[in-house]
């Protein structure tokens, strides 16, 4: 008999989120290891339809178990803005709360809404961090299981995206319970990770660092077009990652060359002869696009999902670094012998992509960051 995992995530896994897509990918992995799935999760949202339906046939094979919503959290703070009263509420909401609607849903989840007390391992996974909150919540009901694994993205004390005013004691108050309920912790990036073990040196021997792995891989046709198609998808947010040098470097470029940035920001930047501005939506251009742009966050130490995902594909890949780690950033994604990397501005972005269409080099998907490879990675690690 297969074993059984109890996977935890406390947001829609059909939200086109890094988070969502890492959680995905790994379960992916577990259902190609032969291992039965249960994930524990909320239910889907009706607006959104996941990109390339086929790389997500393996959910026939998941049990999946979906709470409700918190159906006045997703009005107040996740809706459209429809006004500026709403708006008011949603920064007041994030700059007060540390965790989001699904908290509520965390600590009401019950014991008997699973197929099985009993789990070979148990997975709890974030964003939302309210995932580990729930998987307390099972335990104190009475949960088995052999071992307890969390898998983060963001940590919670060192989060650049966290907004809400919160002492910094409180974070790592709240970080640290958890951390307590875990066998081993899971971090996407080993500056994370020694920035945790230092933050936290009584858990540091649970902490280990496994890249994200990638959906599916996919081996896109040839371009035949004349037009060369630079791609940067995914969100800009000012205060996270500065996308400004790229939009800049497009003017160094003839009509030859064009630019899609797709994703949320609080930026307001306009299409030009080069450049298509697209909001977040069900992404259409990728399989056209020639070349992969990535930016590193400007402080931290976290590195987007987009990174890891990007090398499924046989696309080449130029990651642009920034933030303090920079340099250790550069030796560690040298170490992948997949990536073009150079810094965060506008003349070094120029010439990078110059350098990139004269080279026309042909590349494969990282068989390292399989579902397959990723997934017994976490598994071999949270038996040791």
């Amino acid at each position: 008999m297969s074993e059984r995992i109890l996977v935890i995530k406390l947001s829609a896994y059909n939200a086109l989120q890094s988070s969502t897509i890492r959680m995905l990918a790994m379960v992916n992995g577990l259902i190609q290891l032969g291992y039965n799935v249960d994930l524990l999760t909320v239910k889907p949202h009706s607006a959104v339809v996941l990109n390339n339906t086929d790389e997500y046939s393996f959910l026939n094979e998941v049990n999946i178990v979906a709470l409700e919503t918190n159906q006045a959290y997703e009005k107040i703070v996740s809706g459209k803005k429809s006004s500026k009263k709403l708006d008011v509420l949603r920064k007041i909401y994030h700059r007060t709360q540390i965790y989001g609607g699904s908290k509520k849903i965390a600590e009401e989840v019950d014991i008997s809404i699973l197929p099985s007390r009993e789990y070979d391992v148990v997975i709890s996974v974030s964003d939302p961090k309210t995932s580990h909150i729930a998987l307390e919540r099972l335990l104190k009901q009475g949960l088995k299981c052999k071992k307890v694994v969390e898998y983060w993205g963001d940590p919670f004390y060192g989060d650049i995206t966290q907004k809400a005013l919160v002492p910094t004691f409180v974070l790592k108050r709240e970080e640290r319970k958890f951390l307590k309920l875990a066998n081993r912790v899971v971090y996407t990036s080993p500056f994370t990770l020694e920035a945790q073990q230092k933050a936290y040196p009584d858990e540091a021997h649970k902490m280990v660092s496994i890249p994200t792995a990638n959906i599916k891989e996919r081996h896109f046709p040839e371009n035949n077009s004349d037009v060369f198609t630079v791609g940067y998808y995914g969100a800009y947010f000012s205060h996270i990652r500065n996308i400004m040098p790229l939009y800049e470097a497009s003017k160094s470029f003839d009509e030859k060359v064009q630019f899609i940035i797709e994703g949320d920001s609080d930026l307001e930047l306009q299409n030009t002869e080069n450049v298509r501005i697209i909001p977040r939506g069900v992404i259409e251009n990728e399989e056209k696009t020639d070349l992969y742009v990535c930016v590193l966050n400007s402080s931290g130490t976290q590195i987007p999902g987009k990174v890891y995902h990007c090398a499924a594909t046989n696309r080449p890949i130029l990651i642009v670094l920034d933030g303090e780690y920079k340099a250790e950033l550069r030796k560690y994604f040298e170490g992948f012998d997949r990536y073009y990397l150079c810094e965060n501005n506008t003349d070094d972005i120029s010439r990078s992509i110059k350098d990139i269409i004269r080279e026309n080099a042909s590349f494969a998907p990282l068989k390292a960051l399989s579902p397959t490879s990723v997934a017994k990675d976490i598994i071999n690690c949270s038996i040791q």
